[in-house]
């Protein structure tokens, strides 16, 4: 985005065009040393909070009551075998997105279509014996791998994907799953030494040949992507998913990333590609013991808010949406907090995030996001009055280490 530096105004007309420009609520957007305004005016005034869940392994029927849960939602990511209730979430709620999940990589024997895939060994991995691997590390099933540089195999899956999403038309697109930017070498069945060494020479073009030839089979049905690839992958589609951002739903409690980290997150992945207009699928979480205690689920919202807030920082446009954890989550929150409706509350964004006082901030129309990704605690200075989302008139806020919170205006 082109910016003008605003110059000090020394003059009766310089003062009157800055109000004017005022009157036109032009963005400002601040630095650590000077003042920038923005020349195309704000930063996007549909720019706020929103959200997605992440709705596998609900079957192929669902109760009233889960369907109205679902259509709160911006984009609702199932199961395919859950498509057929689509048209039900988009019934109540015609402007959700709602995407059918598919593996990129992988296939398993409970698939329908496992007979004829089955039938082609070209379009399976194999290891240096000519054996078939398959997926077992952590958050893995079991799956078959399966070669995306193989035209039998792309054209099979993206053929499958096309089929499905006509059967259903009220499927807005797929969730390709596994869409790896390098190749992993640790979740198979086989040690490394026992993996042919040009998959990995290989891997980030064949995929991004892969992703290209889907979206084109698919047409203008959705992509989005689960990877951590920020460029080509993303450009060739409708966007992505970055599972694990800021906190990942395999993390214990006590496990941070690093502030450079946090801030590759915000500024360098969320902020770049939700520019773009690009969807982007902020997929937080943390671990939760399968009986939390109050003090794990006091963890868990601390965990989420860090996130939340942080999610609140980055967003530029229409297109990102924040969930913590799944609707299957150890919390029984089913995938939704009271805050994300406070997140709402703050209407759009005035300002880009900032550092302010030893943490990082943002304004919104009506409130401010401040947070905390450091290991220390800090006290803030607010300058002003705002509402904590308790309902407490503050001037100051303490903030502890990897944390964040939402201020209303009172």
């Amino acid at each position: 985005m082109k910016r003008t530096t605003l110059k000090p105004l020394g003059s009766i007309i310089n003062i009157l065009l800055f109000l004017i420009l005022l009157n036109q609520s032009l963005a400002i957007a601040l630095s650590d040393s000077y003042v920038t305004i923005a020349s195309t005016g704000t930063i996007e005034e549909t720019t706020r909070a929103r959200n997605h869940v992440v709705a596998y392994a609900l079957g192929t029927s669902a109760s009233d009551d889960l369907i109205q849960h679902l259509a709160w939602f911006d984009i609702v990511d199932i199961g395919s075998e859950f498509s057929r209730q689509a048209a039900r979430i988009k019934a109540l709620n015609p402007k959700a997105l709602v995407i059918a999940y598919e593996s990129i990589m992988s296939m398993h024997t409970y698939e329908a279509d496992w007979p004829e895939v089955n039938a082609h060994e070209d379009w399976f991995l194999h290891d240096v014996n000519g054996n078939r691997i398959r997926c077992v590390g952590t958050g893995f099933d079991g799956g078959y791998g399966m070669d995306v540089g193989n035209f039998g195999w792309r054209e099979h899956f993206a053929n499958r994907l096309k089929s499905l999403l006509k059967t259903y038309p009220s499927l807005d697109g797929i969730f390709g799953d596994n869409a790896w930017d390098t190749f992993m070498y640790n979740v198979w069945n086989v040690p490394e030494e026992q993996l042919p060494a040009d998959i990995e020479s290989r891997w980030h073009n064949d995929m991004l040949g892969m992703i290209r030839f889907v979206k084109a089979t698919i047409g203008t049905k959705l992509l989005i992507i689960n990877t951590y690839n920020d460029n080509d992958y993303v450009n060739a589609c409708d966007g992505k998913m970055h599972e694990g951002w800021v906190h990942a739903s395999w993390k214990p409690f006590d496990q941070f990333i690093s502030v450079d980290d946090w801030l590759r997150c915000v500024d360098d992945s969320l902020e770049h590609v939700s520019r773009t207009g690009k969807y982007y699928l902020v997929q937080s979480g943390t671990e939760i013991p399968d009986n939390p205690t109050e003090t794990d689920l006091e963890k868990t919202r601390a965990i989420m808010m860090y996130c939340l807030c942080s999610y609140l920082l980055g967003i530029n446009g229409t297109r990102a949406t924040f969930a913590f954890n799944f609707i299957k989550s150890a919390d029984g929150s089913l995938g939704y907090y009271p805050e994300f409706d406070a997140a709402r509350s703050l209407g759009s964004p005035i300002y880009y995030f900032y550092s302010f006082a030893s943490v990082y901030a943002r304004d919104f129309n009506m409130g401010k996001v401040l947070v905390n990704p450091k290991t220390s605690s800090y006290t803030v200075n607010l300058g002003s009055q705002y509402k904590t989302l308790d309902g407490r008139i503050v001037s100051s806020v303490t903030l502890d280490a990897h944390s964040g919170i939402i201020l209303l205006k009172p």
